[in-house]
């Protein structure tokens, strides 16, 4: 039928809307190359139609107006979700939809005065143009942060630290988002277990929240994998700053543990978000946290290993539904089963960045085998092609890395009493608080063999508050 009305020139609001959900589903079922060429097809009417375009709506139209609005903007988030990969580029750029932002349902309209190219410079309670415009800016910083990722290596490219390069202008408009978030949005003031579970009407705002949470914590999660770090330096020809690797170290824990978080809170909430972008979302997250498995300090081992386990469980329930998460389940597994293979990818895990005797080149950054940076790509590439199986209830296990199970059988009283808790996943397109981790401090450090040594000199130089403290910096 679609196909039908798009020969005979028919394309409506109708059409778009249909041909969203049919791309929406490809997608979801790995079928990306239709999923992106339906996406593609889309953003060309929406063009021939001049939806894109900021015009002044015209009251008499009403509701159809509204759905205009919502149709193209729901295309331009599909278009960043799935089309910025090793295969695919981004349709539309921005520049290319002047049109407002939408508004949540029964929101004042002057929610509604904002766009990407002309945003509020209010702050705090002044600046809220609504969670959907938050949503929206999020995925357009989402599609140039995986344009930087997969796109060619450049040789004449500057180096991550100095001012004006690629990775420099994200963290800049990132955090220029952030300082224009608006109070009533952020973290502390939303109360999201107790409105989860107390107020069945909010469901819809915190759905979109979630979405926002996650994309926010995201984007650094990927900009600053230790497996994109590696690549993006290691062709360089000069010496590498070792405080830019400390901080995208530290910043990449910080996020990731973030959005295991989030996923332990939507179980408390009983909220779910089954959209499969948000399932590899996880799955960026997890791959960092299994850096951290084999850490040398068993607290820090298993604490970690239990948040990598939170993200690929999750991962898993999606993949009950939808073949693509079985197969990010099946490569993070892997990736786990391997990891004796190479060393961590991180620089400098358990020292300190200033106390070097010489600074960091490219020829003496860890290294993966082909294999492994093949296996790395898959994972974080949400394009590449699903296994070709159906997944059974008890047919994926979640495993960890050989020292993070070794862990786990040390502490089996301390990991029995944190167990985790079943995480859940619910999709919206209209739309903290973890265990306190200071109880880790009751576990001994007695007799571990070359562990035996005082806890002070046992933790890395990281800050408390990143691995233990129950209070996280740089939350919305």
């Amino acid at each position: 039928m679609l196909n039908t009305k798009y020969q005979d020139g028919k394309t409506d609001l109708g059409f778009l809307q249909g041909n969203f959900l049919l791309s929406q589903l490809d997608f979801a079922d790995g079928n990306t190359q239709k999923g992106s060429l339906s996406v593609a097809i889309g953003l060309r009417v929406i063009q021939s139609l001049q939806l894109n375009q900021g015009k002044k709506m015209d009251l008499a139209e009403g509701l159809e107006a509204d759905a205009r609005n919502r149709i193209t903007w729901a295309y331009f988030m599909l278009d960043r979700a799935y089309n910025g990969s090793r295969n695919y580029s981004l349709c539309l750029s921005d520049n290319h939809f002047t049109l407002p932002f939408p508004s949540m349902r029964g929101q004042n309209e002057n929610a509604m005065c904002g766009s990407l190219q002309k945003r509020s410079m209010s702050q705090g309670h002044e600046a809220d143009q609504g969670i959907l415009a938050c949503l929206i800016q999020l995925y357009s910083l989402w599609g140039k942060a995986t344009e930087w990722v997969f796109e060619p290596l450049a040789t004449s490219c500057l180096p991550p630290w100095q001012s004006g390069s690629a990775i420099a202008i994200l963290e800049s408009e990132w955090m220029q988002f952030e300082t224009q978030f608006a109070d009533a949005h952020r973290y502390m003031n939303v109360d999201f277990k107790r409105r989860a579970r107390e107020d069945p009407d909010s469901r819809p705002y915190l759905s979109t929240w979630l979405c926002v949470q996650f994309l926010f914590h995201s984007i650094q999660c990927l900009i600053h994998h230790p497996f994109v770090t590696m690549i993006k330096l290691r062709h360089m020809s000069e010496n590498l700053s070792a405080t830019f690797l400390q901080k995208s170290f530290e910043s990449s824990l910080l996020h990731s543990r973030w959005i295991a978080r989030f996923v332990k809170e939507m179980a408390d909430g009983d909220i779910r978000l089954r959209d499969p972008f948000f399932g590899y979302l996880a799955a960026i997250a997890a791959t960092i946290q299994l850096e951290h498995t084999g850490n040398r300090n068993p607290q820090i081992a298993l604490l970690v290993n239990n948040e990598y386990r939170v993200l690929v469980e999750y991962i898993t329930e999606l993949a009950s539904q939808w073949e693509s998460m079985y197969a990010l389940v099946t490569r993070i597994n892997e990736l786990a089963s391997r990891r004796q293979n190479h060393g961590s990818l991180f620089y400098n895990q358990e020292g300190f960045s200033g106390a070097l005797s010489s600074m960091p080149t490219p020829s003496n950054l860890p290294r993966m085998s082909p294999e492994d940076e093949s296996l790395m790509w898959d994972i974080l590439d949400i394009t590449s092609s699903p296994v070709n199986r159906k997944p059974g209830v008890s047919d994926i296990t979640v495993q960890g890395s050989p020292e993070a199970s070794r862990t786990n059988r040390t502490f089996t009283r301390a990991s029995s009493k944190h167990a985790n808790r079943e995480p859940t996943g619910n999709p919206i397109l209209d739309s903290q608080t973890s265990q306190t981790i200071n109880e880790t401090s009751e576990w001994s450090f007695g007799n571990q063999g070359h562990h035996s040594h005082t806890f002070a000199t046992s933790v890395p130089d990281i800050p408390d508050w990143m691995i233990f403290g129950d209070f996280m910096s740089e939350h919305l």
